[in-house]
């Protein structure tokens, strides 16, 4: 059994923690079932790979019931969740990214909290994401990469060159289709990602985990931690559950001006419940 005052510790210092296979198989095992279908179904959820057929990532699921509800809401998952954040919470947003084999490209270094509070209206960086792995993760396939310590750093606006979506067009310059005018939000060169400088100094001094393991293996990362991920070589599809929580007093504003559908986030605030870590 995992040691909760000793993850709580962990995160607490690195901003994220690497948790065993927490949840059992029945659990997180019907998703990777659901998963060709959801990948198929077409519709602005849809992101794509610069190739323009390749999925990169499917956003709504706090929308979908069944099993994505389940895991979402799965204890120990939730309760650790709580645990790491400190307050009552919320599924903020659900999404998978697939990184298929040999064409999964990366996602460049960059904050989540820099886009939430530039597109939601989210007030500081009281969230984190429950990774969870779907596929065996190896140092080949594209795991998450973080930089430990980098979510006490002060929030700053990361440099922003691309589409804000607020004119329809497709913003990923790269050619991917899908999501409408939201498009450039996954692209692999990512409008809200961080200098590689800085970046570069920050992996330089700090260093970089690479999160790598089997199946159900779950990475808790904070809301302003510095992460990022490469591409997949291998011939090993990587698909992560990302189940990001958010505080319920962090709730963005409704009438932010840049407020996104509820395709992109989920508007219901209300509390989880929460059972034992």
């Amino acid at each position: 059994m995992t040691d909760p005052k000793r993850l709580l510790a962990q995160f607490r210092r690195d901003g994220f923690a690497v948790v065993p296979p927490m949840t059992p198989p029945e659990i997180w095992g019907p998703l990777t079932e659901e998963l060709p279908a959801v990948l198929a179904e077409e519709g602005p959820q849809r992101f794509f790979e610069e190739d323009g057929t390749t999925v990169r990532a499917v956003y709504g699921l706090h929308r979908r019931g069944g099993p994505w509800q389940a895991l979402a809401e799965a204890s120990p998952l939730t309760a650790l969740a709580r645990l790491f954040l400190g307050e009552d919470m919320y599924v903020y947003q659900w999404k998978v990214n697939p990184k298929a084999a040999r064409r999964g490209d990366r996602w460049q270094w960059h904050r989540d909290f820099d886009f939430w509070r530039a597109a939601d209206g989210m007030r500081r960086p009281a969230a984190l994401t429950a990774a969870v792995f779907l596929d065996e993760v190896t140092e080949e396939n594209g795991p998450l990469r973080l930089i430990p310590g980098t979510h006490t750093d002060r929030p700053a606006a990361a440099a922003s060159a691309g589409n804000d979506g607020s004119d329809g067009s497709d913003g990923n310059t790269g050619g991917g289709a899908g999501g409408g005018g939201w498009a450039w939000i996954t692209s692999s060169r990512n409008a809200y990602a961080l200098p590689d400088p800085s970046t570069e100094e920050l992996a330089r001094t700090r260093g970089v985990h690479e999160a790598t393991g089997p199946a159900g293996t779950v990475v808790f990362f904070h809301g302003n931690l510095v992460h990022s991920s490469g591409p997949n070589h291998s011939p090993h599809t990587r698909t992560l559950a990302l189940i990001s929580y958010n505080a319920v007093s962090n709730a963005p504003p409704a009438d932010h001006p840049a407020a996104r559908q509820d395709l992109f986030l989920n508007h219901d605030a209300k509390p989880l419940p929460v059972g034992d870590a």
